[in-house]
């Protein structure tokens, strides 16, 4: 690669009926000055490159450790789902025991609700019963007294005397008296 130092330090050899000397070195100047900006500036793009590149590293480097973070964050994550669904099994199938311990309760209280009431009812249906019975007894001594009494007025005379009647009001009388004593 030519470098400006080598277009400065360039001789030709002077020939005759050649190029004007002037020319070739005012050319000579143009071309070194152009080659001195173009080293510049790719010094300066070498630099710009260097640190380019220097980013480039640390890019990479923090892209690693994103990624890192990343796969790390996302494992945490799965953990945390799945912890939560075991926990949130633990809690439907806590709830679901009670849920049958509650069932189991309240058939059992049912079921003692219900012997309690055909208790009271068969004790009920033994009242009534015996109510019947007694009713039937009452009836039954009512209908013999009613006959006892039927048997004693169909017993009594029907005609009546004069003299009965006297005789009946003198009982009647004398009772009375005997009673007042």
């Amino acid at each position: 690669m030519i470098t400006s130092k080598d277009v400065r330090n360039k001789r030709f050899e002077k020939a005759a009926f050649g190029y004007k000397q002037e020319e070739i070195d005012e050319f000579l100047s143009q071309l070194e000055a152009e080659l001195d900006e173009m080293e510049r500036e790719r010094a300066e793009a070498n630099n710009k490159i260097q640190i380019l590149a220097d980013k480039v590293r640390e890019y990479m480097k923090d892209e690693d450790a994103l990624k890192d973070a990343l796969l790390g964050a996302q494992k945490q994550g799965h953990q945390v789902l799945n912890e939560a669904n075991d926990k949130a099994e633990q809690i439907i199938a806590e709830a679901q025991a009670k849920a049958d311990q509650l069932e189991d309760e309240a058939v059992r209280q049912h079921a003692e609700a219900m012997e309690k009431n055909r208790a009271e009812i068969a004790k009920e249906k033994e009242a009534l019963i015996d109510a019947r019975r007694q009713v039937a007894e009452f009836k039954k001594s009512l209908f013999d007294m009613y006959k006892a009494h039927l048997e004693m007025i169909s017993s009594m005379p029907e005609a009546y005397d004069e003299d009965d009647t006297t005789e009946t009001a003198e009982d009647i009388a004398n009772a009375v008296a005997g009673v007042n004593d």
